[in-house]
């Protein structure tokens, strides 16, 4: 439904522990994440919700992981 192309973010969307259904996708020569929702859930803290623009590291939980199906 949604698509982000600055895969090189660290935000939540890009982060391996967010939970939130997402994947990728390639249209010509550019990788993009393809997400339904705009929330979703870290989980190292408990689930707490975030929005998937949100900055990694950006508060004391964060350990933020490069999402492994990434290129």
């Amino acid at each position: 439904m949604f698509k982000f192309h600055e895969i090189d973010k660290e935000i939540c969307l890009t982060c391996q522990y967010y939970d939130t259904p997402r994947r990728v996708e390639v249209i010509g020569n550019k990788v993009f994440i393809d997400f339904d929702k705009t929330t979703g859930n870290c989980r190292l803290f408990n689930n707490i919700m975030r929005i998937n623009n949100t900055k990694a590291g950006a508060t004391s939980f964060c350990h933020y992981k490069r999402w492994v199906e990434l290129p």
